[in-house]
């Protein structure tokens, strides 16, 4: 067969012929096909994730309420006053509950779309200022020190004002109630290849609260809280495993949320037995 035969790789001075165009449009619809499928099959593994999560999140504080409950009807209580102390207790466990319902419901209508976020233009410098002033003293009446950072000029992102403030208040707050002490540091940063602001959030909770207690009494019990002759356990023990925010239910909140203002966020380190640093980050489009 002669060269000039052969089929020619088109250029601009010289296009494919049509049947040679419709081939590569083809192909880029297949890769497109191919790209949406492999998200859609993230999304339903996040989904199912999700879900799971959400139900060993909802069991904690009504195991509370059964096991204060289960105290009382026991007759385990010493006097009347403690058996009222048994059920304010109960009663802020189902407040927990109550609250972690109707943040799921707002993040879900969200999600859904028939709570529309208003992504536009946010002052970072602004909400970061706003988180500061809401837990810095809360830092400093824990013996904590929360570090922020700032850039050196104003930055604005692509966001939601309000969900974004919540979500960066969220992975604060979270290791506050976690740690007994230590260091919570905000640091923000440009990537300048992607056009993208990067917040990373570090702090210094301990290993075991990336261990959550699938059960409460049995958790009690093994940690000798409980004997298994139904003696009293101790009160603050159950609140303490009881009323303790999930880091893993944040972080999927937290990241819905930044996923719907076109941002993501990435565990990037997970406590250890040598090392006691979780980092996060969130990634959000600069605007």
């Amino acid at each position: 067969m002669e060269a000039s035969s052969l089929p020619q790789k088109a250029t601009p001075e010289n296009p494919a012929p049509e049947p040679f165009a419709e081939i590569e449009r083809l192909k880029a619809e297949l890769q497109q096909l191919r790209l949406a499928y492999h998200r859609l099959q993230e999304l339903e593994r996040f989904k199912a994730g999700f879900l799971a999560r959400t139900a060993h999140e909802l069991r904690s504080p009504l195991n509370s309420v059964m096991s204060l409950q289960q105290l009382i009807l026991a007759d385990l209580c010493e006097d009347p006053a403690e058996e009222r102390q048994f059920i304010s207790q109960s009663y802020e466990a189902a407040q927990k509950l109550l609250g972690l319902l109707d943040r799921l419901i707002s993040v879900s209508k969200a999600d859904y779309g028939s709570e529309q976020l208003k992504i536009q233009a946010v002052s970072l410098e602004d909400v970061v200022m706003e988180v500061e002033s809401m837990l810095m003293l809360q830092a400093q009446n824990r013996s904590q020190k929360l570090n922020i950072e700032y850039l050196p000029t104003d930055v604005q992102v692509k966001a939601d004002a309000k969900w974004l403030r919540q979500v960066l208040v969220s992975l604060v707050d979270t290791p506050m109630r976690l740690m007994q002490e230590g260091v919570i540091s905000v640091i923000p940063n440009i990537d300048p290849e992607t056009q993208s602001l990067r917040i990373q959030i570090t702090d210094e909770r301990p290993v075991q609260f990336w261990q959550e207690p699938l059960d409460l009494l049995q958790t009690l019990r093994d940690r000798g809280k409980v004997d298994p002759q139904s003696s009293k356990p101790d009160i603050a023990a159950i609140m303490d495993l009881g009323l303790l925010p999930s880091p893993g239910l944040s972080l999927l909140i937290n990241q819905t949320l930044l996923q719907l203002m076109g941002g993501q966020l990435e565990v990037l380190a997970v406590p250890t037995e040598a090392d006691s640093i979780t980092c996060i980050q969130c990634t959000l489009s600069l605007a």
